[in-house]
């Protein structure tokens, strides 16, 4: 059951010029993130992404308690570990596109509905 949506458009130039303050990429991606996303594009995609996450989320929460990565076929996959996140009945799904000046991206939280096998 879809409990919450949350989209996010972010200009790429304004991310690339971030990208030149010191700490900038330290503060919002985790060391693992830091590994695989290198480009202003995705950057911000994974701004985007986490910014998306917030609103669908609506929990405090903060950068690195979100982490975006790709799966095993290159898919954004997001975790989320913070106490206020319940991850045994909450579930983020994300989608993040690029264009040529900006990187947009939708978080879709799902709570997971369990029901008893029929007998």
């Amino acid at each position: 059951m879809v409990v919450g949506v949350g989209i996010d458009l972010v200009e790429i130039k304004r991310i690339e010029k971030a990208m030149e303050r010191p700490g900038f990429l330290e503060r919002i991606l985790t060391p693992l993130e830091r590994e695989f996303v290198v480009k202003p594009n995705q950057v911000a995609g994974r701004w985007a992404a986490k910014e998306a996450i917030y609103k669908a989320v609506g929990l405090p929460i903060g950068w690195q308690d979100v982490e975006i990565l790709p799966n095993e076929l290159g898919i954004p996959t997001a975790r989320i570990d913070s106490p206020h996140f319940d991850t045994g009945r909450l579930r983020i799904k994300i989608s993040i596109t690029h264009e040529r000046t900006h990187a947009a991206a939708v978080a879709i939280l799902e709570r997971i509905i369990y029901q008893a096998p029929a007998l």
